[in-house]
């Protein structure tokens, strides 16, 4: 038995529309393509800096360069899926899969999917090099000490901590027009609150900083926060990429173009009977995609101390 294609064509956009309703909250922040041609593919052209030339006397012959250029790649992984048998006896098929618990928790397991690809490509190592050969991990080069503002101990997040990071980002050339992202969990979220300067108003109006009606920093000091609990287990991999081995929180930073990602298949939706378990209805949702940081200098971290 077949299941008709208007069965299997609302299941994807009911997937889809509750993907819109309940967003990545790190997408908006990553540029983001889609290429599904390879196993690896260049997701950027990187052309090195030049020095101007001077021209030190009339009708002199031209010195040519030839532009040096560098690639970014990234290497397709594997999809990332939620797949369920629905009963017949629960519930009519048609009810459950259009509108039920199947589509609600396929689509907020895709939304996570979606967040760990994009952390799990900010946490890894840069691709690069001509034929994609090179690999340079985060290292420590863009990491803000966890003792930042701390008198030489290790603290929680704080605002001089921010500080540093919009230091880095600005010996590195980033353009002063580009946005700029910085992840917070709750309890940095609070740590900011805490200090005196956060809830000032004439500390606000200085430092940009900005508060929603629901206690959360949108931004401060020219970073546009992401509230993300790394810490989360159904992250699968964040919490220990976004621990050092110190035990300290690795809160991600970057500019605008410092994250891209690649989807090989935005969404994979299938619908079908299973005959040997008495044609109960089978649901699958899947997506497949990776990301990379792009320069060392366009992204950071700040160390935290965890409560």
């Amino acid at each position: 038995m077949d299941v008709p294609n208007s069965f299997q064509v609302k299941f994807q956009n009911h997937v889809e529309l509750q993907l819109q309703q309940e967003t990545n909250p790190i997408e908006q922040a990553v540029v983001v393509q889609d290429d599904n041609g390879a196993e690896k593919i260049k997701v950027k052209d990187i052309f090195g800096p030049k020095k101007a030339k001077e021209a030190e006397n009339r009708h002199g012959r031209t010195d040519w360069d030839d532009p040096e250029s560098d690639g970014v790649w990234l290497v397709k992984p594997n999809e990332l899926y939620e797949a369920m048998l629905i009963d017949n006896a629960d519930q009519l098929a048609t009810t459950i899969s259009l509108n039920g618990g199947a589509t609600m928790i396929t689509a907020a397991t895709l939304n996570r999917a979606r967040l760990r690809r994009m952390l799990e490509g900010f946490y890894g190592p840069i691709i690069s090099g001509k034929l994609g050969t090179v690999v340079t991990p985060l290292g420590t080069t863009g990491e803000v000490p966890v003792t930042e503002g701390g008198g030489g101990s290790a603290v929680p997040m704080n605002t001089k901590k921010l500080r540093e990071a919009k230091v880095y980002l600005g010996e590195n050339f980033n353009s002063k027009s580009l946005k700029r992202w910085m992840v917070l969990t709750e309890e940095d979220n609070d740590a900011l609150l805490d200090e005196v300067p956060a809830t000032s108003t004439d500390f606000q109006k200085a430092f940009g900083a900005s508060v929603d009606e629901n206690g959360n920093l949108i931004r401060m000091l020219g970073f546009n926060f992401i509230h993300v609990e790394l810490d989360d287990p159904l992250l699968e991999t964040i919490p220990d990429l976004a621990t050092n081995a110190n035990g300290y929180r690795r809160n991600p930073f970057w500019v605008q173009g410092g994250l891209v990602a690649n989807y090989w298949q935005r969404l994979r939706s299938e619908v079908g009977k299973v005959a040997e378990l008495r044609f109960s209805l089978g649901t699958l949702g899947g997506t497949t995609l990776a990301a990379t940081r792009t320069q060392a200098g366009r992204a950071g971290t700040v160390l935290n101390l965890k409560a």
